[in-house]
């Protein structure tokens, strides 16, 4: 069974190819369609400048990330540098809630991808199958896509999130240059025009979510070249072209439609402006490219899923069956089918028996808490190892910055769970569905620390990369469960 454990396929990745990871997982098509409308129905016109902040925001929390970046790499992603900026305990944590957030997130992106699919196919073909098939075909490309070579996966979703980006940005350009509906503004972008500074900060939650995963290129850090230059590149690009893209195309969709209520009314809002202003054949682009936004964030979703199990597989936090790699393709393969047999079963037995709509809202909102909770772990993280190693401590990149993340970062947590959502049905579970995954975390934390301490000290000690005297030379052996 040792002999099974292996390693990941190093140097074979540029910084295209973890650009297209952390870009495909933004799902920008996807957040642009379906959440602009949401960020226009609470702050009105201003909807950008909700974008701005959530935006600014990112860059806060991707600031502490690409220090870490830089000092080290691993499959391991937050969890390694969590446990290395806190402690070991505190990272298998992250890795728990962060990893687990994921791994039921490649569910909703691809079913919310199928309802795309499936609508772009109603509307524009005389194939009706409805969403349920078309999440079966796209479990089926994801299996093979995400098995075999992990360039594959990131061509793939480089020539399709560019191709999405590309359809829309053209129509934002086309309403700019046609003026929109009243003439060229800048009223979406000033503040004072939002419904309210509560409001505003209601779509700064939603929009910043839109924003979550640009770290996602950080578990590729041991089949990067040139790591410790190539993952930061990427990450800060990621969060850059996530900030222009949306605040520009919500800009120009303020313009396009000259009415935010008629915007916060419309869910297909692009398709009607692709329609108005440029032709029905670019809606058809958007729509289908909308529906493959959703497809390659499953899919990068599927790789930061079973490479953050494989690292923490390998070092003791989960069973070591997560650190075996394929013999051929050495990609961590058994992480990769557990995720996609959790995504297989709660397709069957839930998003089935509800609309895609509610099964998303609900999937998001379980996965969001955790993500958020591991946003603030890193962000802390990086506060204690920045103070600890003070070779180049800066007092805003390693202190005011990682505590405007932390701050941003516990609103929209607040948020999210304060006031208690009017829910009904499934959709009131959905806090707890949260809180129960992280009281089960904890408890194994506590276990694993009070009855294995040497493998918790092992949790974040495994490098393919690393700068200065900080990383072991020589990655001890991982612990056998």
């Amino acid at each position: 069974m040792e002999a099974r454990t292996g390693e990941l396929r190093h140097g074979i990745l540029g910084v295209v190819d973890a650009l297209a990871q952390s870009v495909a997982l933004l799902s920008l098509a996807l957040g642009v369609a379906f959440a602009s409308s949401a960020a226009a129905g609470e702050a009105g016109i201003a909807a950008p400048f909700a974008y701005l902040i959530a935006g600014v925001g990112s860059l806060c929390l991707a600031s502490v990330i690409i220090r870490f970046t830089r000092r080290m790499a691993s499959a391991g992603g937050l969890y390694t540098y969590i446990s290395r900026g806190l402690n070991p305990s505190a990272g298998f944590l992250g890795g728990w809630l962060y990893g687990g957030a994921f791994a039921v997130g490649i569910s909703f992106v691809l079913v919310i991808g199928s309802f795309f699919m499936s609508v772009a196919f109603t509307a524009h073909t005389s194939l009706h199958w409805g969403w349920y098939p078309w999440f079966f075909i796209m479990l089926a490309a994801l299996a093979v896509i995400s098995l075999v070579d992990i360039r594959i996966s990131t061509r793939v979703q480089l020539v399709l999130a560019a191709i999405g980006v590309g359809a829309i940005m053209l129509l934002a350009l086309d309403i700019l240059f046609e003026g929109g509906a009243t003439g060229l503004s800048f009223a979406p972008l000033n503040p004072a025009n939002a419904t309210s500074t509560s409001d505003l900060f209601l779509a700064v939650v939603l929009t910043f979510t839109g924003f979550i995963g640009f770290e996602a290129a950080a578990v590729l850090g041991e089949e990067a070249a040139d790591p410790l230059r190539a993952i930061p590149r990427a990450i800060l690009s990621a969060v850059l072209v996530a900030l222009v893209f949306y605040v520009f195309v919500t800009w120009m969709m303020a313009l396009g439609f000259g009415d935010a209520a008629k915007w916060a009314k419309d869910p297909a809002a692009l398709d009607t402006l692709a329609t108005q202003y440029v032709g029905n054949w670019l809606a058809v682009i958007i729509d289908f490219s909308v529906a493959a936004s959703g497809f390659i964030a499953a899919l990068a979703g599927t790789h930061l899923t079973a490479r953050t199990a494989f690292a923490m597989g390998r070092e003791g936090g989960l069973p070591r069956v997560f650190a075996w790699t394929h013999p051929r393709f050495r990609t961590p393969w058994t992480g990769i089918v557990f995720s996609l047999a959790v995504t297989l079963l709660l397709g069957v037995f839930f998003a089935h028996h509800y609309d895609p709509i509610t099964y998303f809202i609900w999937m998001a909102t379980c996965a969001t808490i955790g993500i958020l909770i591991t946003y603030i772990l890193m962000a802390l993280g990086g506060i204690a190892y920045f103070a600890k190693d003070r070779r180049d401590w800066n007092v805003f990149l390693d202190l005011l910055v990682p505590v405007g993340a932390i701050a941003i970062c516990g609103y929209t947590l607040y948020k999210s769970i304060h006031p208690t959502p009017a829910y009904t049905g499934i959709m009131k579970w959905a806090p707890w569905v949260a809180i129960i995954w992280l009281a089960i975390g904890v408890v194994i934390d506590i276990w694993l620390t009070a009855t294995k301490p040497e493998r918790v000290r092992a949790f974040g000690s495994i490098l393919a990369a690393s700068e200065g005297a900080d990383a072991p030379p020589e990655a001890p052996p991982a612990v056998a469960p």
